[in-house]
């Protein structure tokens, strides 16, 4: 898009010393001063709605964009408004201000409050904080797996030829170097190296993998931890990391407020509510104040480091940062607490709706179409298959679904399947029982395996199966192996 602010006035734009927006008649953000840039650091704003930047708008003041006739007023307009900065809502005080360019009225967005960037800066450092402490548990992590490569390897260089138990101990190594690739994407997400995205993932695996990272630190600490999984819960549709940072900050709360206690437990839930997943995080720590409670959520209000006047460190923007996140995702959390004996944090995301699923593949995934196609989804979990439906269902593939390996197999004799997902585990069967009677298929369909763990393959069925896909993975990684093993 053609920038109607001519360069000269740009230059100008960045003679202000405070942050400024440019806004146009559509209300798309076509360019921002150097110093609005330091504000959002890498974030790239340019082309955005204003309302991801300023999402409350219009209730806090009267859009000047909005103005029928868009005449220039004699004087610019004062305002407060809400502002994002990395997830967390600031109230901002601007001044709004229309000028006529050589094409068009553009709105300049001038932030005159003097302290954001002094609170950017302590944005910042809870970041660097959260980083800090991941990176110490990554450190605890890559030890062991580093001991447990190392001596795998060795074993099997003392082997003159591989063995039954050189192919298990081979399957060992890809288990750890996955998880390493997982714990760094990670690190990578947090430092903006790496973007983020949804998939569909296990809410206990993101649970488990955040106990692996903090589980040295609470030991060290006299803390115990308890994780209890009382429903087997279906996959939701989120993004992974995000949600992983949320956990990690509630956690890390929880381990301040039970330094000094006797009493040292940590407690984690996870259950399944009707159409909401739930996660419960139990400590026995100091407890909140009655007073306190409904602040606990805003941005920089802390009993901790230099502006709660304590010496454990904090920012008072954890729990604002992971309140957000779990908004992001259309969930809530909710806090019960009682001085003296501890907290609970109860966090509620929704299972993903049809439309949502839908939603996302049709504006994220448009290249992928599967008209005329047949997908017979064999898998015994239904929550899992529902998702995988919806999604193949947007993008025009006609679905058939399977709960076991019998059903399967008796779709596959009576239907012409362009392409079966196998789950590895039935309840009755496993892949490799379908796989002996596809192979003799006069009308054999392309097999895409999907699996939880490294799957190691049969010889007899390489020419059969075209893909393995490995759980947790996004639509990306789904619509791929369904295009490459069509050959679309």
């Amino acid at each position: 898009m053609d920038n109607p602010v001519r360069l000269e006035y740009i230059t100008l734009l960045n003679t202000i010393q405070a942050p400024v927006f440019v806004i146009d008649a559509s209300k798309q953000v076509i360019d921002i001063n150097n110093h609005a840039k330091r504000l959002f650091h890498s974030i790239d704003i340019i082309n955005k709605s204003c309302k991801d930047i300023f999402p409350e708008c219009e209730k806090s003041c009267n859009c000047p964009v909005d103005a029928a006739d868009y005449k220039i007023p004699t004087e610019c307009q004062r305002c407060k408004q809400v502002m994002v900065l990395d997830t967390v809502k600031e109230q901002v005080e601007l001044y709004i201000v229309p000028v006529q360019t050589a094409h068009d009225i553009v709105f300049l967005h001038i932030l005159a409050d003097n302290d954001i960037q002094n609170r950017q800066n302590l944005v910042m450092l809870e970041k660097n904080m959260t980083i800090s402490t991941l990176a110490s548990g990554i450190a605890h992590e890559f030890n062991n797996m580093n001991a447990g490569i190392q001596g795998i390897v060795e074993l099997l260089l003392s082997q003159e030829e591989l063995s039954k138990s050189g192919v298990k101990d081979l399957k060992t190594i890809l288990k750890i170097v996955k998880r390493a690739t997982h714990l760094i994407d990670q690190l990578s997400m947090l430092a903006h190296r790496k973007p983020s995205k949804q998939m569909l993932v296990n809410i206990e695996d993101i649970v488990n993998d955040c106990i692996s990272i903090i589980k040295p630190q609470f030991m060290d600490a006299g803390i115990t931890i308890e994780v209890v999984h009382k429903d087997r819960l279906p996959e939701l549709f989120l993004d992974a990391n995000k949600v992983t940072l949320a956990l990690m900050n509630i956690l890390m709360n929880a381990r301040d407020a039970m330094i000094g206690t006797e009493q040292k437990k940590l407690t984690i839930i996870t259950c399944q509510d009707d159409n909401h997943v739930n996660i419960t995080i139990k400590d026995t720590g100091c407890g909140i104040k009655e007073e306190n409670i409904q602040r606990i959520f805003e941005p920089f209000f802390t009993t901790k480091g230099p502006l709660g006047h304590s010496n454990i460190p904090g920012t008072g923007l954890g729990l604002s940062v992971a309140l957000g996140i779990i908004e992001e995702h259309a969930g809530t959390i909710t806090v019960e607490s009682t001085v003296g004996q501890g907290t609970e944090f109860t966090i509620e995301l929704p299972v993903n709706t049809d439309d949502k699923v839908a939603s996302e593949v049709a504006v994220n995934y448009a290249e992928y179409d599967f008209s005329g196609k047949r997908i017979l989804i064999v898998e015994d979990d239904p929550e899992f298959a529902t998702v995988l439906q919806r999604a193949l269902i947007a993008k025009n593939a006609e679905v058939i679904y399977a709960g076991n390996g019998a059903e399967g197999l008796n779709c596959l004799d009576s239907q012409n399947i362009d392409l079966a997902l196998l789950d590895v585990h039935l309840p009755d069967m496993t892949v490799w029982d379908i796989l002996k009677k596809v192979q003799y298929m006069n009308n054999r369909p392309n097999v895409i395996i999907v699996s939880g763990n490294y799957l190691a393959m049969n010889n007899n069925y390489i020419g059969i199966v075209d893909y393995v896909l490995l759980k947790p993975f996004d639509l990306e990684e789904l619509f791929s192996a369904i295009k490459s093993s069509l050959s679309m």
